[in-house]
């Protein structure tokens, strides 16, 4: 099919290919030997992300269908949203909430992280209560020591549900006792 103008001409709100140049060259925040598996694999899908956008060929399924225009920006949205799952992972940032217990008036100091949804928007899916605000804070403040422990609960949380959503069926599979088992990369 042939369209009748000059897709070269256009200013699009969203420029995919500068998003995708300053996601390739930003640093974790997380240190890559803690995440190397999982760093690998966001290489990976990068280069696969970048073949798919530069290819000139029909872009096909799995199953070897032929993408219409909407299945192909819905494969964009879906890796674009993947890559940012991703950098959710690699820059973990916590947020510290509270809690009040309405009955015994009692503060309990909340960390929590945020997940993006199948439509792109971030929304607060992980959390871990460190207990009660007089007991965890000391001069104030919240322990390193506790707030390491917490970076590392999230951070493994969110890389299994990340393996948990994109993982293959052939690669995941169910141990003795029928619990789900999620290879590392």
């Amino acid at each position: 099919m042939k369209i009748d103008y000059s897709i070269k001409h256009s200013v699009p709100s969203f420029n995919l290919d500068t998003w995708l140049k300053g996601i390739e060259k930003e640093e974790p925040r997380i240190p890559y030997s803690k995440l190397k598996g999982l760093w690998d694999h966001y290489g990976e899908l990068l280069d696969d992300f970048r073949a798919f956008l530069e290819t000139k060929e029909s872009v096909t399924d799995a199953d070897g269908k032929t993408l219409t225009p909407v299945e192909i920006y819905n494969a964009i949205e879906y890796y674009k949203i993947r890559i940012e799952k991703l950098w959710l992972i690699f820059n973990l940032r916590l947020y510290k909430t509270t809690n009040v217990n309405k009955e015994t008036q009692v503060r309990y100091i909340v960390m929590r992280a945020f997940w993006i949804d199948e439509k792109g928007k971030p929304f607060r899916k992980f959390s871990k209560n460190l207990g009660a605000e007089n007991k965890v804070l000391v001069r104030g403040q919240i322990p390193h020591s506790d707030i390491k422990a917490v970076e590392d609960y999230i951070l493994s949380l969110m890389e299994d549900l990340y393996y948990w959503e994109y993982i293959s069926d052939a690669e995941a599979g169910t141990d003795s006792e029928g619990n789900i088992r999620i290879p590392r990369y």
